[in-house]
């Protein structure tokens, strides 16, 4: 619905503007043949400033909206990219109980679109909100498999240890299924643009 509006104010905008400056064009050509008629140069000197005007206000809105769009579709992209990651078979729970390397989620499309300013209008304050909780979580679910990997890999780690770790990965309320839901919940979020 948003989106459409976006839409429909930029058109409506450059619609305006176009007549403007075609109504100017017009009056000019009028002004151009018959010189002597001097209330021409006002009307067309205020339609083309009014038009100008306008125009700035149209590509300002035009950027914004590409600048949004490309964030998001960037996003999208790297929240999909993530549900690859956990999707992978070494976080699966059928995975052997050995000496993992696990893949890292990514953030930065994440980051960049926090940064960029594209999404921080007020019709975007939940999806900031919620991009900055998967931010931070993204970082913690990092840092513990960093942790995960030091243990494991340690000369003293035993087969009942790793198996340990590997069942803490899956237990319901895990770290690893924590992150997963809110990657679930934060996907529909996105707009679709």
């Amino acid at each position: 619905m948003r989106s459409r509006w976006a839409a429909s104010r930029r058109t409506i905008v450059t619609v305006v503007s176009y007549g403007l400056l075609g109504l100017a064009f017009v009056l000019g050509v009028i002004w151009f043949f018959w010189p002597e008629n001097s209330r021409w140069e006002p009307a067309v000197n205020s339609l083309t400033l009014v038009a100008g005007l306008a125009g700035i206000f149209v590509e300002r809105l035009t950027a914004e909206a590409e600048r949004r769009t490309e964030v998001l579709r960037a996003v999208a992209r790297e929240l999909q990219e993530n549900t690859r990651l956990l999707d992978d078979d070494r976080f699966s729970p059928q995975a052997p109980n050995t000496r993992q390397v696990y893949p890292r989620l990514v953030v930065s499309a994440v980051d960049s679109a926090l940064g960029s300013g594209a999404i921080g209008l007020h019709r975007d304050a939940e999806l900031v909100s919620m991009l900055h909780r998967w931010r931070d979580t993204v970082h913690l679910f990092n840092r513990r498999l960093d942790l995960t990997e030091i243990s494991t890999f340690s000369a003293s780690a035993s087969a009942v240890e790793l198996a340990a770790f590997h069942r803490a990965l899956h237990r319901p309320d895990s770290f690893f299924a924590v992150t997963r839901k809110q990657l679930t919940d934060l996907i529909p979020k996105v707009p679709q643009v």
